[in-house]
């Protein structure tokens, strides 16, 4: 690798050393000290230890990191004491992933990662230069799509153009409203972590501190005890500030996207401060889901998400490569089923859940309801109250039953399964019948009675379950699935 690798390097172990060393640096500056001691002494000292050490490692990541590729393999070596050299098929590669951070932007340099179904990690992190990202990118798509050429012939031979090169930009309006549309809910779970942690540094506090603050707390309780306005006042800022950060975590993530889709390859880039890349097949991309909620639908736009083998992910991506704020999900779509039909075709079979779905979702839902408005009377609330939110919580229910039972189907396209579900929003699975693992059915108790049953698809990249099927429709669905599968 390129010598600005190295500096790269240095500053990510000067990062991590600081980091794990934080409390003895934290006990070094402010501790006890002598009389001739100063903590701008030991900070230097401090200092100066962490990057000696920090260039030490860095240099031995450095230079006994070396990559090559050899014909239709990608063959990668590290390590001092335990050096370990691997091979990787370039037709194994699932996904070609790359990030470029401000340092990196600086030097011209992005960190490539080679991700396979070997490991649940990344197989290969390597630190590139510009022109030596454009030579190997240019050698991976020759192994890739000639994997029988030698080393000799991948040197010298031109890389034919692309028979389809198109690319698309959405633009950060577009993402913005297409963040702004989601379920900010999740971002409750970033404010539950933060009360926990919290928590538990309560937890650590002596018995004594702990009993006086709850005194504290019990003689002054009257005062400080909300009225319901200033609960809901609270609760409506709260979310206003967790859809903020959520607006703000996926624009800083995917604002200024492109996608290029040439040929049997798609590459997303993405980041207004880091750039990241992700180049995939689309033979390596098992599930395409297209979601669009009320708002999206209010917005015009919707939200794509490609899915690849759990494996692959690398546990950096929630659910796979998702598009916010457009309307691609058909041209996704065409460019993803090109290579089996040039466009989608009428259903060969279809499915509709029966009502029984929503009586499923639906009834568990009356105990919440009870539970609430027992609270709400126990807490001192009138009858009346407790009956319109308990009603109000049931009508929610209801509803949200009532549309998942509307929105779930499945058919049988020749080139791929379309499966419907969601509750407020429609959301879309597609899935090729090549990728399917496996085809379950799921009986119940009530199954003699009803002659219901849930149809389950499972692929590398998850499982989409279709519940309240009739029995015969369910087993025909699985004789077509299973055959043209192999």
């Amino acid at each position: 690798m390129s010598p600005g690798a190295l500096a790269i390097m240095f500053v990510k172990s000067a990062g991590e050393i600081a980091g794990a060393a934080f409390f003895a640096l934290v006990y070094l500056l402010f501790g006890r000290r002598g009389s001739g001691d100063s903590a701008v002494v030991r900070f230097a000292v401090a200092a100066a230890v962490i990057f000696v050490y920090a260039f030490i490692v860095a240099f031995v990541r450095y230079y006994f990191r070396k990559f090559h590729i050899e014909g239709d393999k990608l063959i990668y070596t590290h390590g001092l004491a335990r050096k370990v050299t691997t091979s990787i098929p370039l037709s194994r590669v699932h996904t070609l992933r790359t990030k470029m951070g401000l340092l990196y932007r600086l030097l011209d340099m992005r960190g490539v990662s080679f991700d396979t179904l070997a490991t649940d990690s990344s197989e290969v992190e390597l630190i590139l230069d510009e022109r030596d990202w454009q030579m190997l990118l240019r050698r991976v798509s020759r192994g890739e799509d000639h994997p029988d050429l030698t080393d000799e012939d991948a040197a010298t031979t031109a890389l034919p153009p692309p028979l389809t090169d198109e690319t698309l930009h959405i633009c950060n309006l577009n993402i913005l409203k297409g963040a702004l549309c989601q379920n900010h809910l999740r971002g409750f779970a970033v404010l539950a972590t933060l009360a926990l942690a919290l928590f538990d540094k309560f937890n650590q506090l002596d018995e004594d501190t702990t009993t006086r603050i709850i005194d504290y707390i019990g003689n002054r309780a009257d005062h400080f005890m909300p009225t319901a306005g200033q609960c809901l006042l609270f609760i409506a800022v709260t979310y206003l500030i967790v859809m903020l950060l959520w607006t703000g975590k996926i624009a800083l993530r995917y604002g200024d996207m492109s996608l290029r889709m040439a040929d049997s390859r798609l590459t997303v880039e993405s980041g207004l401060v880091t750039r990241f890349t992700s180049r995939l097949a689309r033979e390596k991309t098992t599930i395409l889901t297209i979601k669009r909620n009320p708002l999206e639908k209010l917005a015009c736009c919707e939200t794509v998400t490609l899915r690849q083998a759990r494996n692959v992910t690398d546990g950096k991506a929630d659910d796979g490569i998702s598009i916010y704020g457009s309307r691609l999900g058909h041209r996704l779509l065409h460019w993803w089923i090109a290579a089996d039909a040039g466009s989608p075709t009428a259903p060969l079979l279809s499915a509709r859940s029966g009502p029984g779905m929503m009586w499923r979702r639906f009834l568990p839902q009356l105990l919440p309801a009870a539970a609430l408005a027992t609270a709400v009377i126990l807490g001192g609330g009138s009858v009346v109250t407790a009956a319109a939110l308990s009603a109000a919580y049931t009508a929610i229910a209801l509803m949200r039953a009532v549309m998942a039972w509307r929105h779930s189907s499945i058919r049988l396209h020749a080139a791929y399964i379309l499966i419907t579900g969601g509750n407020i929003a429609r959301i879309r699975h597609y899935i090729r019948y090549r990728d399917i693992e496996s085809v379950g059915i799921t009986c119940t108790p009530l199954t003699p009675c009803t002659g219901r049953v849930t149809l389950r698809i499972a692929t590398n990249a998850g499982h989409v379950t279709v519940p309240s099927l009739l029995l015969r429709s369910a087993l025909t669905l699985r004789r077509n699935l299973l055959p043209t599968a192999e």
